[in-house]
């Protein structure tokens, strides 16, 4: 039967900087409850440097002094943070600031400390903060200092965290040489990078590393540390600061082939007090720059794949092409995409805590109809457990389902682009949005809530967590929202109409306050 037609009001019980509480329906082995769920709260929070607008940002409200500090340092911006004060989402950083002008020479982490393999697994225990295992939807990083863990911090992106835990480094005036960065975020360029310019030997990760992630924290002499679990962990770079290693002679098992998206990557797998040599499939990334019209609009990190998808997808789910029969060519060269469109419109945006380009609120509405079974929602899920990222554990997976079947798939480093993909593969063959559903495997902020909503697709399914504001969007611009979808369960947060189950609803209304 259809899960009726609900009136949603919000019902928080639980308020804090970092979550908040929403109602939703667990389904779970055919039987369905209504449940009151912990989800992320998210701000738009702007950033001022020496008295300017620098940035608005995607971050969660909690350490915003440590954030301004840490993301000007982190970013190369500024060489020495001289004040920082917070007026609700406002950071106003004063700092002294690298001359932009001047030739850059590549900086190198020279010195620093060794980590032990003990210091290593305590250090992925303190990224298991509670906040985390409430939602699974936010990240956290740990500052390990003077062979200690001396400071947590969390928020809905990994970037953010990062730089928190380093603002606060900066602020206790630590000797950054004698830190460690810890993080339950992947290592792409970007992130090693925050390392390299704060001058901090060695990053420890429980996630996936990319190819230009490890490039530069070799050549800029950073120790690089992923995958870390119970047990075990795999070095990429400079494996002298860790203590211990005992490492091995002896060939790999060469990595899986996942052709344009990964690329062989060699490192130290520590396990049972030895370390031996292996070689993993590492995704790669690329500056993709898109282009509107004949002007630059952005440059992003993505996968070199489906470009001209990924071009068509982002422009009309960001309301910046009024509407998809609005585009009239695509055109790829290199990792340049230029787009031209009928009609365009300016939209107000900010940084995504990933770094995605997000409008501040939908242009679009997901139009009434449409409808999925539980056993559809369970055949998306399973797609999107796509084979590369099995191989990878660093790619992010999005999928258009169609007529009962899933008709299209792309990976890609960012969990933007991936959606962003499949929603132009939908435009470039004129398939109607309304008959449609998208899978995805990342989290579902309000930017990527905003996307389903322009391009008026009317359901989302996603693997992973809802932030509370991607909640209120989709309530609002008529989406249903599906998160969690981990066999035999998940959980419908809105519109639940469009979902048809073999059992009856014990409760055909949320109740709030």
């Amino acid at each position: 039967m259809n899960i009726h037609t609900v009136k949603y009001n919000r019902g928080y019980y639980m308020h804090t900087n970092l979550l908040t509480s929403c109602k939703g329906y667990r389904y779970e082995n055919g039987d369905v409850a209504e449940i009151d769920d912990a989800v992320v709260s998210e701000e738009v929070i702007t950033l001022y440097l020496n008295g300017a607008e620098h940035l608005k940002i995607v971050a969660s409200n909690e350490h915003l002094t440590e954030f301004g500090a840490g993301f000007f340092i982190a970013s190369g911006v500024a060489e020495k943070i001289l004040s920082v004060s917070v007026q609700g989402t406002n950071i106003f950083v004063d700092a002294v600031v690298l001359d932009a002008s001047a030739e850059k020479t590549e900086r190198c982490v020279s010195n620093g400390g060794t980590i032990t393999p003990d210091e290593i697994f305590s250090l992925r225990e303190a990224l298991n903060a509670e906040a985390w295992r409430k939602t699974g939807g936010l990240h956290c990083a740990a500052l390990w200092y003077n062979h200690s863990c001396a400071f947590v911090a969390s928020d809905i992106g990994r970037h953010n965290a990062v730089d928190k835990v380093i603002g606060w480094m900066v602020l206790q005036g630590l000797s950054s040489t004698h830190c460690a960065i810890g993080c339950t975020g992947r290592q792409p360029a970007g992130m090693v990078a925050k390392a390299v310019n704060a001058n901090i030997p060695t990053i420890v990760s429980r996630a996936a590393v990319t190819l230009k992630g490890a490039e530069l924290a070799k050549s800029s002499g950073v120790t690089l540390i992923g995958f870390v679990r119970e047990g075990r962990f795999t070095v990429y770079s400079h494996p002298e600061r860790v203590a211990g290693l005992n490492p091995k002679d002896g060939e790999p098992k060469p990595a899986k082939s996942c052709g344009t998206l990964a690329s062989p990557l060699r490192g130290l797998r520590y396990r049972d007090d030895a370390a031996v040599p292996v070689e993993d499939a590492a995704v790669a990334e690329d500056i993709v720059t898109l282009y509107l019209n004949g002007s630059e609009f952005i440059k992003t990190v993505a996968s070199l794949e489906h470009l001209p998808e990924f071009a068509v997808g982002f422009f009309v789910d960001a309301g910046l092409v009024c509407s998809a029969s609005d585009i009239r060519s695509v055109i790829v060269k290199g990792s340049s995409v230029y787009v031209d469109a009928v009609c365009t419109v300016c939209v107000a945006g900010e940084m995504e805590s990933s770094g995605g380009f997000a409008p501040h609120k939908p242009r679009g509405h997901a139009e009434a109809g449409g409808s999925i079974t539980d056993e559809e929602i369970f055949i998306i899920r399973e797609a999107i457990n796509a084979e590369v990222w099995d191989a990878t554990g660093g790619l992010h997976c999005a999928v258009l389902f169609h007529d009962h079947r899933v008709v299209f798939l792309a990976s890609d480093i960012g969990r933007h682009n991936a959606v962003d993909k499949v929603i132009g593969y939908m435009i470039l063959h004129n398939i109607p949005p309304t008959e449609c559903a998208i899978g995805s495997t990342g989290r579902q902020p309000a930017g990527m809530v905003t996307k389903a909503a322009n391009a008026g697709v009317p359901i989302i399914v996603s693997r992973a967590a809802a932030t509370e504001k991607g909640i209120r969007t989709a309530q609002t611009f008529g989406v249903t929202l599906i998160c969690f979808v981990r066999p035999p369960r998940f959980t419908i947060y809105t519109h639940p109409e469009r979902v048809v189950v073999k059992s009856a609803l014990p409760i055909n209304s949320f109740t709030g306050n």
